[in-house]
C-alpha cells in the first residue's frame, strides 16, 4: 500500500488533526509523519489513483497540507506531472490544483513554468469539454484575461448568457463585466 494512504489511515485512526488551518495544533502530528517521508513524499503522491484520494474524507483539503509542505519544484513537478494524465476524470482535484497552486503562479507553487502551462492548457481543454462551473471559475481567476482562449470564452458567454450565478459573480468580480 502506498506509505501516504498509510500515514492517512493512521492519522484517522489515531485522530491527528488534519486542519488545514489549526491554530492549535498545526496538524503537528500528521505534518511530522508526512516529512518522515522526505522527498519519498513526492514519489507517494505521485502514484496515487486519484479516484482513490478522491474517496477520502476532506481530500481537498489533506491535499493541501501535504502540497503546501512541498517546497521544491522538482518535487512538486513529479507530483503534478504525474497528475494530469488522471484529471480528466478528476475535475475536483484539477480545480483545486488549478486555483490552490497554478493560479499562485510557477514561483510561489512552486512549480515550473512548463507543468503550470501544461496545467492551464489541460484545465482550460478539460473546462471547454465538460463546461464545469467550478473549474470555468477557477479559470477566470487563474487567466485573467480568458478570452484569449476562444473556446473557453464561448463557453463562459453561453454560461453567463444562461443566468449561471457563479460565472455572471466571477465576471462582475475579475472585470466588471456584466452580459
Amino acid at each position: 500500500m502506498n506509505r501516504f494512504l498509510n500515514i492517512l489511515e493512521s492519522a484517522r485512526d489515531n485522530k491527528w488533526c488534519m486542519n488545514l488551518y489549526c491554530t492549535t495544533c498545526g496538524a503537528t502530528e500528521f505534518r511530522s509523519a508526512m516529512k518522515q517521508l522526505g522527498d519519498g513524499l513526492a514519489d507517494e503522491l505521485a502514484s496515487l489513483d486519484l479516484s482513490v484520494l478522491t474517496e477520502i474524507p476532506n481530500w481537498d483539503e489533506t491535499i493541501r497540507l501535504v502540497l503546501d509542505d512541498i517546497r521544491k519544484t522538482e518535487l512538486m513537478d513529479r507530483v503534478l506531472t504525474a497528475w494530469l494524465p488522471q484529471v480528466d476524470r478528476n475535475i475536483r482535484v484539477a480545480d483545486v490544483i488549478l486555483f490552490y497552486y497554478v493560479r499562485r503562479g510557477a514561483i510561489n507553487a512552486p512549480m515550473s513554468l512548463e507543468v503550470l502551462q501544461q496545467w492551464r492548457t489541460k484545465c482550460v481543454e478539460l473546462a471547454v469539454r465538460t463546461q464545469d462551473e467550478s473549474l470555468i471559475e477557477s479559470l477566470i481567476y487563474t487567466l485573467g484575461d480568458y478570452r484569449k482562449y476562444l473556446a473557453l470564452d464561448m463557453v463562459v458567454q453561453e454560461l453567463a448568457e444562461q443566468g449561471s450565478w457563479r460565472i455572471v459573480k466571477v465576471l462582475n468580480q475579475q472585470i466588471g463585466r456584466t452580459l
